[in-house]
């Protein structure tokens, strides 16, 4: 499955613009509010140069990327919790994304100020703060009623954490700045709370500006790009956009950066499969075991595994594939509890 992140933030602060950039996709981009009604969404295939050198290697047929999933809401205005500008509906779209990434006009050329761009950020963060703050209130009515159930002590229990998210996100902080304990994630994992994700603040700078240094005071991690450059890029045939790049000094592009950067906030990792003609990458949580890994591959693969073969991903290019590799004692043999790390080719031996 694809990891998917959510674009936030106010009317014309340029999400839909940086949308069009990460995808690729034609979208309606105006100048006023609520022109993205409906959210934009796409399913986005992830460059990668391993799995490219990989499947070289293999001389595969067929090569299949990881992906994500970019999800754009329309811009959030003052009361979106409340349903002011449609809010309610917009911040619905995000409840099952795994991160956001919050957009903001930071203009460098003196249009937009450093205290304006503060509390445009502010704006938008309490509104994902009231809304979570509405969850919170349905669940304590739901389960309140249970305290006199045989259920008691587990909705006691519920209750006095609910109680204290209130009173967290009631001073202005997002849940995800609370450390809680394995019991307390059991309650909160299924409250879908916007606040609990982790989030980038995105300075989207004009192409004029003289610097693309955007602090935000109190605020990170901050990612500057230029989303309307960024967006004609992804306009351009591979051999015009390196000249493209170059004209406006451009190492690389911002858009295959903020993805990095998103995938390192997200604390992800990639293995690989190699299977007849097809190379394939997958993205999973760090921390994953090779019985959980392969049953991201098949069900079946998990239920039967037996154990799985771990090559490093720039050893088997450089000896020239598993066969050499082996002979030079460059792989191993894990269980199912072995936990995978990031570029490893895994090979699973399973019961079918």
């Amino acid at each position: 499955m694809a990891w998917s992140c959510g674009i936030v933030g106010l009317p014309n602060a340029g999400k839909s613009t940086l949308f069009k950039a990460l995808t690729g996709r034609s979208v309606v981009i105006e100048n006023y509010p609520f022109s993205t009604i409906d959210p934009n969404k796409a399913i986005v295939s992830l460059p990668d140069q391993r799995l490219e050198a990989l499947a070289k290697l293999s001389s595969a047929d067929k090569i299949t990327f990881s992906t994500i999933e970019v999800i754009d809401v329309a811009g959030l205005v003052k009361g979106a919790s409340r349903g002011e500008g449609l809010g309610n509906e917009f911040l619905g779209h995000l409840r099952d994304v795994d991160m956001l990434i919050h957009v903001v006009a930071a203009f460098r050329d003196d249009r937009i100020s450093t205290e304006e761009v503060k509390s445009n950020i502010e704006t938008i963060d309490l509104e994902l703060i009231m809304a979570d703050l509405e969850v919170i209130s349905r669940r304590r009515e739901k389960i309140e009623p249970k305290l006199k159930s045989k259920e008691k002590e587990a909705v006691a229990r519920e209750l006095k954490f609910l109680l204290l998210l209130e009173d967290h996100l009631n001073s202005g902080q997002p849940t995800r700045e609370l450390k809680i304990g394995a019991k307390e994630n059991q309650f909160i994992a299924n409250l879908s709370l916007l606040t609990r994700k982790k989030v980038i603040y995105i300075c989207n700078y004009s192409e004029n500006a003289s610097s693309v240094n955007c602090l935000i005071p109190g605020f990170s991690p901050v990612f500057p790009i230029c989303a309307g450059l960024e967006a004609e890029l992804s306009d351009l045939p591979d051999q015009e956009r390196q000249s493209f790049m170059e004209l406006y000094g451009l190492d690389e592009s911002r858009t295959l950066k903020l993805m990095t950067e998103c995938y390192n906030l997200l604390d992800l990792i990639t293995f690989y499969t190699i299977k007849g003609k097809e190379a394939r990458s997958w993205v999973a949580a760090r921390g994953i075991t090779a019985s959980q890994a392969a049953g991201k591959v098949h069900s079946d693969m998990e239920q039967g595994f037996i154990n799985v073969e771990v090559f490093s991903w720039d050893l088997l290019i450089k000896n020239g594939g598993p066969a050499a590799a082996r002979e030079k004692g460059l792989s191993r043999v894990e269980g199912k509890g072995y936990l995978v790390g990031d570029g490893e080719v895994l090979y699973f031996r399973f019961r079918a």
